[in-house]
């Protein structure tokens, strides 16, 4: 939630549902990607491209690790105010990299 909440657009009240309760009432769902339980914050972070190597690293990362890791593999400036750390994993090795969580 820290990571969702930004100063000049969030709301003052957060909903957290307990596990495994959903908010739609239509459907299968398995996850929202939402909430802040374990099931739903782990999911995989996938970088490949041309000339990449495969490679399985298992690491605690973040959703704001991919913004400058990305950056950097396009040659590009992070932004000053990005938050995330730069995945020196992908970077160093040149290789295809899916982290597991």
């Amino acid at each position: 939630m820290q990571h969702n909440h930004h100063i000049n657009r969030s709301g003052d009240i957060y909903v957290i549902q307990n596990p495994y309760w959903f908010m739609l009432e239509e459907g299968l769902i398995a996850v929202m990607h939402g909430s802040p339980w374990r099931y739903d914050t782990h999911v995989p972070v996938i970088f490949s491209g041309p000339g990449i190597k495969p490679q399985q690293i298992q690491c605690t990362l973040h959703p704001v690790d991919v913004a400058p890791t990305m950056a950097t593999l396009l040659g590009m400036t992070a932004p000053v105010s990005i938050q995330g750390m730069l995945l020196t994993e992908v970077i160093n090795s040149n290789a295809y990299a899916l982290f597991l969580s």
